[in-house]
């Protein structure tokens, strides 16, 4: 894995899963897991399972049946970053789409969420 000079995270194809394991059993995995668990804490939600994939465009998804699924990419960024994309992800849990609703929710955790929604297109 490296960062290039335009903060695009680099991890050969066929390496992504052992970075993945390391990762999870590294204090990444684990301050990721707290981090996600602090905020569901906070925001009075629930969700049934979270999936890491290897995904090219998005950072995270929330389905209807309240399944969270992140971008393994994810747990190389600040952490800055990985509070907004947990954050997005968990308030629609509360709000499936992207209204007023929604972003109030979002910002309501994050007051800065426009400025950490900028420095998050700056990867990959």
């Amino acid at each position: 894995m490296k960062y290039d000079e335009k903060f695009h995270i680099i991890l050969p194809v066929d390496k992504y899963e052992t970075m993945v394991e390391f990762w999870l059993h590294s204090d990444g995995g684990k301050i990721f897991k707290k981090k996600l668990n602090d905020f569901v804490k906070r925001m009075d939600v629930h969700f049934n399972m979270v999936r890491i994939k290897n995904v090219k465009t998005i950072w995270g998804s929330c389905s209807s049946k309240k399944n969270l699924n992140f971008n393994f990419k994810l747990f190389f960024l600040p952490e800055r970053l990985i509070d907004y994309v947990c954050v997005h992800e968990l308030a629609h849990l509360k709000q499936m789409n992207h209204s007023k609703a929604f972003w109030e929710e979002v910002e309501g955790q994050l007051p800065d969420y426009r400025q950490r929604r900028e420095e998050l297109k700056r990867y990959i």
